[in-house]
Formats: structure tokens, C-alpha cells, sequence
């Protein structure tokens, strides 16, 4: 006689109804999800400020309740599942820290934008992680494939009702992504503090996670219809009596310098101008040069360089972070559209991928006839991780050699951009040696050792250029400026400035040299980014009718930290109107 078979105790989906099972999971995967949010975000790992804010917690483990769900319908693994559903958050809370660190900003949903659009692989921002990421990474791998392949599926969730489940879970999803009702009043009922204005200030206060849900609600991309009256008139306040038309045989070469992070560590606390930036001194005394306001701190360079090349300014378009891939997907009129219509060749000059940041597409719709990425530069000698300045200045005097008419070639360096601490291709003598103030110790001040040791380099490879500059026959026109300061904000909290401001209220260095230049001493002149194209068309003496009313503007404005330009609506609508591609 047969015995009967052993049981297991073990209960499953099949024994105690799968609506049940699914509920206790969802139970699980939320307040696993609330677990990792209290553990890891800002705005809640600080004592007795988790209990206290128990629905705005639960409301930032929501989006991991999805995702966990979603997998389970897929792979029926419910520990994969929830490890899986995890893990995105913990790495967006690992992305964060070092933004945050970095930049002093929390990450936003235009960052992952960038994440299609890296060029090199994601090697540039692989270089911010610490070595334990990789370890990290390494786990994870390993524990997934071994729960792939020891965990028993559940036996219940086949058939139509994962087929209904996994719908249920994608359309629950998808309302949570479009921010449509209830989502959008569960969250504004969580987030009580929430500030459009200040993404820092609201995800401060109300978690990460939630932060970005609903600036992805709330920042559909639609430009406001300019008020063309305005503009109108803006533009009629400012008119001028058109030049007579320059002779093609004596304008200048047009060379313009965006020096990646170049900034004047004299204005920190405990350094003097002696210490730093000899050949920018230099050339500053014979050159009209000043402090520069740009639209960007430790990083977005290519705001600052939108502003530099159309004449116009990211503070119009307060929802657009990164302006490649929002303002420029259509031509754009710059001053290479403009120099081209003079005559000019035109040619972009960037040692490193051409597709990051999206510069291929933006420069080709800003009229750029040539770009030379880092192809261009074979095997020129690393500084660190990047193509050194010193091989940028050598590629862009002999493409002006090279030149058979007036040439602009706007050139974009890399060799000091970050991290700057461990890199490799350089001389630790020389890196020691860099000064600091004496406040500064341990990363922040390594760090800026670091920083100065490809500054030096950097200030050296302008006197270089501006020197080879003055040895050529045409008349050449070098405008050189800094797209931000360095990434190094716990060095601004520690050390401080000189006049006791922020690393926001903090301008970098600008300056115009004119090869032919032989007349008395300039004095300071502080602009801002968006102004720069005016200023050097009016230098060379080429007309164009929105940057002469732009260069009416300048002369009548006095930037500075936070301040509001005097026709700001005038130009504010003018700007619209030139982003379209509308002419007033």
C-alpha cells in the first residue's frame, strides 16, 4: 500500500489565492521601497524626520511598487523582481549624491537626456565613481544570476492572469508617468513644500523620486508666444545707421576660446593673483577683458556656449537645462550663420566625441560648415584623461593656415575638465606643488591641486596661441573665456571666497585680444555670456542687425550675481522671436 505523499507547509500563491499574494507582495516591494528612501534620500535620513513625513515616503517608494509588480508579471521571481525594482532607485540615489556633491544640484529629468547622447560610452561620467562601484556592480550581477537561476517561479501566475496582471501594472505605470488623477493629487497632498522654482529646495523637502515625477508633470516644452510689439520696439530703441560694408580683404580671423573650467582662483580666500594665471594677466593688460556671467556653475557647459554663439540667454527659457537638446533642433541664427554670410569659413574645434552633449546635430543647425572632433586629432599627447590644450592650439593655428578666406573657428577645449584627482598622464611634482589656501586640506584641497595643475596648463597654452596670433600677416581677433567654474563646491564652502559670496555669485574670466591691437591699457568690462557675440562683432567691424541692437543693450547694462538685464522683457521677447527664427 501506497504511503501518502509529504506536504510542504510552505504557503503559495496557489494555496492561499493569488489576489492575496499579489496584495502581500505589493505590501512588501512598498515598504522595501520606503526602507531604501528613508535610508538613502536627503530629505529624510535625518533623525526623526522619517516618522514625520511617513506619506511623503511612501509616496517616493511608489515608483519601485510599479516597477516591482511590472517584473513579477514578467519574470514570476518575486525576490528578482523586488531586487530589480530596487536597484534603479538605489543607483538614481548613488547618480545623486555625486551631483549633488559635484554641483551642488540634485538630478533632474533632463539629465537622462544625456544618457543617449554620451559619445563616449558613459567613460567621461564612469570617471566620477569610486572604485567600489564596480564591486557593487559586480554583486549585483552575481546575485541576479543567482536568484535567475534558484528561485522557483510561481506556478499560479501564468496564463491570462499574468497576461492581467502585467496590463493592470503597465497602465497603473503609465498613469503614475503622465501625472493624471489621483497621482497628481496623492503627490501634491505629500509634497507640501514643493517649489517649482528651486528642484534643490523641493527635493530637499520632499524626496528625490517624487522631485522628479512631477518636474516630468510639470515641464511639458512649449515656448510662450513672444510679444512681438515688444520686440518691435526693442529693436527700434536700439537701431543704429548700418556700417558701411567692411572690405573682404581686411577682415579679421576670428578665433574664439571656450576654456573648459577656466577660472580665476584668485577670488578664493588665502590666494593672490600672483600665484595663478600669468598669461591671462598678460594679455588682460593689453587686451579689453573683464568678469564674464554665465548661465552655469560646475558643469552645463553647453549653456554657457548657446549663450556665446546665438546672443541668447538660457534665463528666457527657464525650463530648458540642456539647450542642444531642446533650443537648437531646428537652425538656429549665430554668429556662425552670420560670419558664414560675411564670407567667413566657419569650423567648430572639439578634441573629444563629437555626438556628446549632441553637438554634431546643434552645430550643424548653428551653421557651422566644418566640425573636428577628437578624430581630427589622431594621437595627440592625453593630459590627464583629455587631449591637452597645447594640441588644441596647435590644430586651430593650422587650420588657420589652412584657411583661403576669413576664417571663425570657435574652439571648445577639454583637457580641464574633471574629475581632478587620479588621473592619470601627469607629473605628481607638479600637482603637489600647485598652491592652496591655507584653509584647505584633505580631497577638496588635493582636488584643487589637481585643478590647477591643467589650469596652468591651460593659461599657458593661450599666451602660446595669442603669441603665434600676433606673428600672423591677417589681423586676428581671439576671444577667450571660462564656461563655468570648477566642480569643486566643499573647496567653497571650506576656503570661501574673497567677498564672503557663493560659488553661484562667482564670475569667470573673459577677455579680447586683437592681434593689431596697439593702442593705450583697457579697463575692466564685465558682461554677461550672451552679450560676447555683440561685443566681438562690433570689434570687427560686421554689421548684423540683431547683434548691433544687442550691442546697444550691452553698453547701457551692468551685469552682475543674480541680476535682472535692463530691457529684460524686451529682450526676453526679442529672444523668443530669434529662437524661432522669426526676424522682428
Amino acid at each position: 500500500m501506497a504511503l501518502p505523499r509529504a506536504t510542504s507547509r510552505r504557503r503559495s500563491p496557489a494555496r492561499i489565492g493569488l489576489p492575496l499574494a499579489l496584495a502581500a507582495y505589493a505590501v512588501l516591494a512598498l515598504f522595501a521601497g520606503a526602507a531604501l528612501v528613508t535610508w538613502q534620500d536627503p530629505a529624510f535620513a535625518a533623525d526623526g524626520a522619517a516618522w514625520a513625513a511617513a506619506g511623503a515616503i511612501l509616496t517616493n517608494a511608489i515608483p519601485t511598487l510599479v516597477l516591482a509588480l511590472l517584473l513579477l508579471a514578467l519574470t514570476r521571481r518575486p525576490l528578482l523582481s523586488l531586487g530589480l525594482a530596487m536597484l534603479p532607485l538605489y543607483l538614481l540615489y548613488y547618480a545623486n549624491a555625486i551631483k549633488l556633491e559635484l554641483l551642488d544640484t540634485p538630478v533632474l529629468p533632463a539629465d537622462f537626456m544625456l544618457l543617449g547622447h554620451l559619445g563616449d560610452g558613459g567613460a567621461l561620467l564612469a570617471r566620477y565613481l569610486p572604485p567600489t562601484a564596480i564591486a557593487c556592480a559586480v554583486a549585483c550581477v552575481l546575485v541576479v544570476a543567482a536568484l535567475l537561476r534558484w528561485e522557483r517561479p510561481w506556478q499560479r501566475l501564468t496564463g491570462w492572469a499574468r497576461l492581467l496582471v502585467g496590463a493592470g501594472v503597465l497602465g497603473l505605470g503609465a498613469s503614475l508617468v503622465a501625472g493624471v488623477s489621483p497621482w497628481s493629487r496623492v503627490y501634491a497632498a505629500a509634497q507640501d513644500e514643493w517649489l517649482e522654482w528651486s528642484p534643490a529646495a523641493s527635493a530637499e523637502h520632499g524626496g528625490l523620486p517624487a522631485t522628479l515625477l512631477r518636474y516630468a508633470w510639470s515641464t511639458t516644452f512649449v515656448l510662450p508666444e513672444p510679444d512681438r510689439e515688444l520686440a518691435r520696439r526693442f529693436m527700434q530703441d536700439h537701431a543704429a545707421a548700418p556700417p558701411a560694408a567692411p572690405d573682404p580683404s581686411t577682415l579679421p580671423d576670428i578665433v574664439v576660446v571656450q576654456s573648459e573650467s577656466f577660472f580665476d582662483p584668485a577670488r578664493l580666500r588665502g590666494l593672490e593673483p600672483a600665484q595663478v594665471l600669468p598669461e591671462f594677466r598678460r594679455l588682460a593688460a593689453v587686451s579689453r577683458h573683464g568678469d564674464l556671467w554665465v548661465p552655469a556653475y560646475g558643469g552645463g557647459t553647453i549653456r554657457t556656449e548657446f549663450e556665446v554663439l546665438t546672443g541668447i540667454a538660457m534665463r528666457y527659457f527657464p525650463e530648458v537645462q540642456y539647450p542642444y537638446f531642446r533650443l537648437t533642433a531646428t537652425a538656429v541664427p549665430s554668429l556662425a550663420s552670420v560670419l558664414a554670410g560675411h564670407g567667413y569659413s566657419t569650423l567648430a574645434v572639439h578634441p573629444h566625441e563629437r555626438d556628446f552633449w549632441n553637438r554634431a546635430v546643434a552645430l550643424d543647425h548653428l551653421g557651422f560648415g566644418a566640425f573636428d572632433g577628437e578624430e581630427a586629432f589622431g594621437d595627440a599627447v592625453r593630459v590627464g584623461w583629455y587631449i591637452g590644450d597645447d594640441a588644441l592650439v596647435d590644430h586651430v593655428l593650422q587650420r588657420l593656415d589652412a584657411a583661403r578666406s576669413p576664417a571663425f573657428v570657435f574652439a571648445i577645449s577639454m583637457e580641464n575638465h574633471g574629475p581632478y584627482e587620479g588621473f592619470p598622464n601627469a607629473d605628481p611634482n607638479d600637482i603637489a606643488a600647485q598652491p592652496v589656501p591655507p584653509d584647505a586640506s584633505g580631497p577638496p584641497a588635493e582636488r584643487l591641486r589637481g585643478y590647477l595643475y591643467h589650469l596652468a596648463r591651460a593659461d599657458r597654452a593661450l599666451g602660446r596661441l595669442a603669441d603665434a596670433l600676433k606673428q600672423r600677416p591677417r589681423r586676428t581677433l581671439l576671444l577667450f573665456y571660462g564656461d563655468h567654474l570648477p566642480a569643486l563646491p566643499k573647496l567653497y564652502e571650506g576656503a570661501g571666497f574673497d567677498d564672503g559670496a557663493n560659488g553661484f555669485s562667482q564670475p569667470v574670466p573673459w577677455l579680447l585680444f586683437d592681434s593689431a591691437h596697439a593702442g593705450p591699457v583697457p579697463a575692466e568690462e564685465t558682461t554677461a555670456a550672451f552679450y560676447l557675440p555683440a561685443l566681438l562683432l562690433a570689434t570687427a567691424g560686421i554689421d548684423d542687425r540683431y547683434f548691433d541692437a544687442l550691442e546697444s543693450a550691452r553698453r547701457q547694462d551692468l551685469p552682475g550675481p543674480h541680476w535682472t538685464p535692463r530691457d529684460d522683457a524686451a529682450l526676453g521677447a526679442i529672444m523668443l522671436m530669434r529662437q524661432r527664427g522669426e526676424a522682428p
